[in-house]
């Protein structure tokens, strides 16, 4: 059990500390970028997958001149796309779905005002310089 558990056993704090409270909001966030990273990829994949079961349909009379990296290519870019937006999308629904969640606690903001600094032995300066 640490320190903050138990706000009776609190160390003072330091004879030149000013502490004042302070409200706080604690929740999370989603990171946006993983989110929409994370829908490219998975609308890359999708992308695949529909080119490659598309691929071996029987379209008539119609001769075949697009390879398969092709149709990757050209319909990744729908698929990259659409899957970020969602990514996007995901990632604001789970931003107000957190913000909904947090909580507004009261913490204690310490400010330490440190000693001059002085160090042993040193030479103040008299205004008595000689050039």
């Amino acid at each position: 059990m640490s320190n903050t558990d138990r706000p009776d056993e609190r160390p003072a704090p330091a004879p030149n500390a000013v502490t004042t409270p302070d409200e706080v909001t604690i929740r999370r966030a989603p990171k946006f970028g993983v989110f929409i990273v994370g829908g490219a990829l998975l609308g890359f994949v999708a992308t695949l997958v529909v080119v490659s079961l598309t691929m071996n349909i029987d379209r008539g009379d119609q001769q075949e001149t697009a390879s398969f990296g092709s149709l990757v290519g050209y319909f990744s870019l729908w698929g990259v796309t659409i899957g970020a937006f969602l990514g996007a999308v995901v990632a604001v629904v789970l931003d107000r779905v957190f913000a909904r969640r947090a909580a507004r606690l009261t913490a204690e903001r310490v400010e330490v005002e440190l000693p001059p600094e002085t160090v042993e032995g040193e030479i103040e300066d008299h205004g008595d310089r000689t050039r």
